[in-house]
């Protein structure tokens, strides 16, 4: 969702003065990155994204996500692309060739690797006043049919992989290819590459009263169980190509503090996502010992 300027102006003066300056997450640009290890970071950018982007406390990450993140991967892109060739899944499916490099950073000398994996949803389609349909997590629903020109996309695609509610997934573009998608790097351009985009299938409804035309209100629960499985694919696959778990990151906080920020995405479990990923891993371990 992205918020319009009348509404900034509205939370805005519902701030303490102090508030309305600060970033979401302290940036250290000498590091190409945000300031504190791995985890800190991941605990800092994965606050929770409420209403209108208002972001929740940082809480303690997750089990798989507080002993994974930042350290190496230890998986073989030979066995995850076993795992991926026994299931069907094709490679271009969850961001490109599992043994390529990944997306450095555009307009460096010392152009570093792709740190960071960003969590949107596509706030798309909205359906103002009426109810969102009760079928948005079936086949037959047309945003979940990626062989279409999908206007779940939006005018351009700019995240690098789409995932719809039925776990099914297409990339737009390589996760070694650079392109931005979030206030942050259009703001700070020498960013772009540093962050991998991932777009979440998920429909809004207006507030009420909030505002014509506004998407505030986003399917409780937000995300399917399929969707956070393949979100656990494409981080690990993404991870895998790095060596090293990737720093997650949602969207919303990225763009707190810029004009016209997005509040995506909503009613995220961490706790679903963390479990898909746990799940994955002993899987794609188990296979890999033939057990």
């Amino acid at each position: 969702m992205k918020l319009s300027p009348a509404l900034l102006v509205s939370l805005a003066l519902s701030l303490p003065a102090a508030a309305q300056q600060q970033v979401a997450c302290p940036y250290a640009a000498w590091k190409s990155g945000f300031k504190g290890d791995a985890r800190a970071q991941a605990t800092c950018l994965l606050r929770p994204v409420k209403l209108y982007a208002r972001l929740g406390a940082s809480a303690p990450l997750p089990a798989f996500l507080d002993s994974h993140v930042g350290q190496r991967t230890d998986i073989a892109p030979a066995s995850l692309r076993a795992y991926l060739s026994t299931h069907g899944i094709d490679e271009m499916a969850v961001g490109g060739a599992v043994d390529a490099p990944l997306s450095r950073a555009v307009g460096r000398l010392v152009a570093p690797v792709a740190r960071y994996f960003v969590i949107h949803d596509t706030s798309y389609p909205n359906f103002l006043l009426d109810a969102i349909p009760a079928h948005i997590n079936d086949a037959s629903w047309d945003f979940n049919d990626f062989t279409l020109r999908n206007p779940a996309l939006g005018g351009g695609p700019k995240g690098h992989v789409y995932v719809n509610r039925l776990g099914d997934s297409l990339a737009v573009r390589d996760f070694g290819t650079a392109g931005y998608a979030s206030k942050l790097e259009k703001d700070k351009p020498s960013l772009t590459g540093l962050f991998l985009h991932v777009e979440l299938v998920q429909p809004r409804r207006s507030v009420p009263g909030g505002g014509k035309g506004n998407d505030g209100l986003a399917p409780d629960p937000g995300f399917t169980p399929a969707q956070y499985d393949r979100l656990a694919l494409l981080y690990l696959a993404a991870s895998v190509r790095k060596g090293t778990w990737l720093i997650p990151a949602f969207h919303a906080v990225l763009d707190t503090g810029f004009a016209n920020g997005h509040d995506d995405p909503q009613n995220f479990s961490l706790a679903d996502w963390s479990a898909s990923l746990a799940r994955l891993e002993a899987a794609l371990r188990q296979a890999n010992t033939g057990q």
